[in-house]
């Protein structure tokens, strides 16, 4: 949130930077606690089973490339919960912002596109996707954030985010694209087989997103200029639009990435 307000706002309190950190332990939390499930799943077993085997999980943790991606991204929410409580400036937030964003690449090393003959090409693509979807999606939230702190600096803090929220509209379409394309015959595969009528669907979303977005940049922002209740209303009605629309996507994404390829279009 700290990119989309002016200089010198007063809202990033001690408060805040505490519900940060709690946000770190949670993600570490969980993602240790997901190891421990996907260990489960690997042998078939149960949670039992694998915390009464903790060599076990320690080497899948060490030795295991997913493994590892999960330890890395403990380590890192445990140094975001630490690190917000030592910020004491507005550079600081945005030096915890930005390693946060690195934080969510490692995922995009030990998923299906890492796996591919044009590894580089298909990791660039996807931690680009990550990156961007995780950043309009945690403005848009910083936004409703905003309204329902009653801040003052919600009208330019979304005339900031508005023009990000397009780049990021951009590059998540553009990463999805050339991602899908490594996996699939586009031509073939997007209307004849499961994974790409799910993929459609995505693409469906996402340019509604793309609209919609277009949309209260051209015709929403002039209501909020006067910090009106209609328009705080209207834009906090739209917000959550938004949001609706971005969990639909996002759920779709999961789905896919749990759907087999219908043609092994890369060896």
């Amino acid at each position: 949130m700290s990119h989309f307000l002016p200089q010198g706002s007063k809202l990033i309190s001690k408060r805040t930077y505490n519900w940060i950190s709690f946000i770190g332990f949670a993600w570490a939390a969980d993602v240790l606690f997901l190891s421990i499930l996907k260990l489960a799943d690997i042998f078939t077993g149960s949670i039992g089973m694998v915390l009464s085997e903790p060599i076990m999980l320690r080497s899948f943790l060490i030795q295991v490339r997913t493994g590892q991606v999960m330890l890395a991204q403990t380590f890192a929410g445990i140094i975001i919960a630490i690190w917000a409580q030592l910020i004491k400036s507005q550079v600081g937030a945005r030096v915890l912002t930005f390693f946060a964003a690195l934080s969510l690449l490692p995922p995009a090393l030990s998923g299906h596109s890492g796996s591919n003959s044009q590894h580089l090409l298909a990791i660039t693509s996807w931690g680009l996707h990550i990156l961007s979807v995780s950043l309009w999606v945690a403005g848009v939230l910083g936004l409703v954030i905003l309204v329902a702190l009653q801040s003052s600096d919600l009208f330019p803090a979304v005339k900031v985010f508005s023009p990000i929220a397009l780049i990021c509209f951009i590059c998540v379409v553009i990463s999805g694209v050339v991602n899908a394309s490594l996996r699939i015959d586009l031509f073939n595969d997007l209307l004849n087989s499961r994974y790409g009528l799910i993929l459609l669907s995505k693409i469906m979303l996402l340019i509604a997103l793309g609209g919609f977005g277009a949309f209260y940049r051209t015709r929403i922002l002039n209501t909020l200029d006067s910090l009106s209740i209609k328009g705080v209303q209207l834009f906090t009605r739209l917000a959550g639009v938004e949001l609706f629309l971005m969990a639909l996507a996002i759920m779709l994404g999961v789905v896919l990435s749990q759907t087999k390829f219908p043609t092994p279009l890369i060896p």
